[in-house]
């Protein structure tokens, strides 16, 4: 019981954690029955046995929670370069997109210059032959 008592902190203030009552020395004999001594090396070895599964669940629950914040950064980066990669080709596609006006304006423009010059004449343009032509060949 001494070691209960230990492994629950101590008596603070005439209480012991989780007996819900003050506790005063006279419940912390054991009974009737049974030297101390065995009773305490049993006890001993019990709460030694506890100590080391507390400290492999401790050391469990810390590799897990190492790994689940490993993943979670490893998620992070991966959504930032997700991010950074559309945001490049979003960027790409915008000057595709100018590039794209520039040139179809620069057609129009052309376009606007040779059509009257065209219909005037000024500019004989050869004439393919005709296909009856190609075929009697």
């Amino acid at each position: 019981m001494d070691l209960w008592i230990k492994a629950a902190g101590g008596v603070h203030m005439g209480r012991v954690y989780d007996f819900g009552s003050t506790f005063s020395s006279s419940r912390r004999s054991f009974g009737s029955g049974g030297s101390s001594s065995s009773r305490s090396s049993i006890n001993q070895d019990e709460f030694e046995l506890l100590n080391r599964r507390i400290a492999k669940i401790t050391e469990l629950y810390t590799q897990e929670r190492a790994a689940r914040e490993k993943k979670s950064k490893r998620r992070e980066e991966e959504d930032r370069r997700r991010k950074e990669e559309e945001r490049q080709r979003e960027e790409e596609m915008r000057r595709k997109d100018i590039a794209f006006s520039h040139v179809n304006g620069d057609v129009e423009s052309l376009k606007a210059q040779l059509n009257p010059l065209l219909a005037s004449g000024v500019f004989p343009l050869p004439r393919s032959p005709s296909r009856s032509n190609k075929t009697k060949e």
